[in-house]
């Protein structure tokens, strides 16, 4: 390529979304930011976690329903953990007009969203690294909210990207590059694969990406900062609400 040429297009590819960047003590401050994001949208009576019960066991949602009193709380993960529906059951007892909706199901398949009320908010968090077919994801997902989604999760560098709106297939990386972008991150050692597994770490996508993404589909940034340093170098956290334009 033309020097001259490549040398403008690193130029004008820098011109990124502006974001606030922060730093924080560890993980638990960044739980601490994920819980919040949530409680702080206005105007919302229903909220859907996509993806919720792994780890967390729907600390997320049951916080919004607790504390806000919403109608509707709706769970879809794949493995509904029992920690999950016991707090759920607690919380119904002492709540009965919250509305608890607890699916089992794989929201990468097309036919779970036709069955799908529409909610208020939604919460992606930590979700879209693991999907090969996270850009349909997205679309049903927007397709079922009505007012914010919430976007939370690793992202890899912009500084790898000469272009805004970057991603990579990480899954099929050779494991010495895969061990460098692990460095200092919570993205475990995983077992190399031949083919696509939702169980580990699939993706790099750039905050932009995302930003990018949800513009496409007619969302637009809310709100929005990046977490640095809390998943190694390579890595920043975006915490990112869209809402419906």
């Amino acid at each position: 390529m033309n020097k001259e040429l490549e040398n403008a297009i690193r130029d004008a590819g820098r011109i990124r979304e502006p974001l606030k960047r922060i730093r924080v003590k560890d993980y638990k401050e960044v739980m601490y930011k994920k819980e919040q994001m949530p409680l702080s949208l206005p105007d919302i009576d229903s909220l859907r976690d996509f993806g919720g019960c792994y780890l967390v066991h729907g600390l997320y949602l049951l916080q919004v329903a607790r504390l806000r009193m919403i109608a509707l709380a709706s769970m879809i993960d794949v493995s509904i953990t029992a920690e999950y529906t016991r707090a759920a059951d607690r919380l119904k007892k002492d709540a009965p007009e919250i509305e608890f909706e607890t699916i089992c199901g794989d929201f990468r398949d097309q036919s779970l969203y036709t069955i799908l009320r529409e909610t208020d908010a939604a919460l992606l968090y930590e979700v879209i690294l693991h999907q090969e077919n996270y850009v349909e994801v997205i679309r049903n997902v927007c397709k079922k909210t009505r007012k914010f989604i919430c976007l939370a999760q690793p992202c890899i560098i912009e500084d790898f990207f000469v272009l805004p709106g970057g991603a990579v297939m990480l899954q099929f990386f050779d494991e010495a590059l895969k061990d460098l972008l692990r460095t200092g991150s919570f993205w475990p050692k995983e077992p190399s694969v031949e083919r696509f597994s939702a169980a580990y770490w699939m993706w790099g996508q750039t905050t932009s990406h995302l930003i990018n993404l949800m513009r496409g589909f007619g969302w637009a940034l809310y709100e929005g900062y990046v977490i640095d340093n809390v998943c190694g170098s390579c890595w920043e956290y975006p915490m990112l609400v869209f809402s419906k334009k």
